[in-house]
C-alpha cells in the first residue's frame, strides 16, 4: 500500500509555460525518490487556448493518471 500518492493539475492558457512550472515539481519528486508519472492534455496548441498538464506521484511505481486530482493549480480564469 502506497503512503503517498498525491496528483496534482495545473491547467493555463497555452503559450504560458506552466509546463515548466510542472516540470520542476516532477524533478522535486524525483530527487525525492518517488516515482513520477506526467502527462500534458493539449486541447489548442494556439496561444489562448487551454491546455492541462496531470502530475502523478507515488512511493510505489506509478504506471497511470489515476482517477482524482488532489491538488489544482489553475493558472487562469476560464469562463
Amino acid at each position: 500500500m502506497a503512503k503517498i500518492d498525491i496528483a496534482i493539475g495545473i491547467g493555463g492558457a497555452a503559450g504560458t509555460r506552466h509546463r515548466h512550472a510542472g516540470d520542476i515539481l516532477a524533478f522535486i519528486f524525483a530527487r525525492r525518490g518517488l516515482s513520477v508519472n506526467a502527462y500534458n492534455a493539449y486541447q489548442s496548441i494556439i496561444r489562448g487556448g487551454h491546455t492541462f498538464l496531470t502530475i502523478r506521484t507515488s512511493d510505489v511505481p506509478v504506471t497511470n493518471q489515476g482517477d482524482k486530482i488532489d491538488i489544482l493549480i489553475p493558472l487562469n480564469q476560464d469562463p
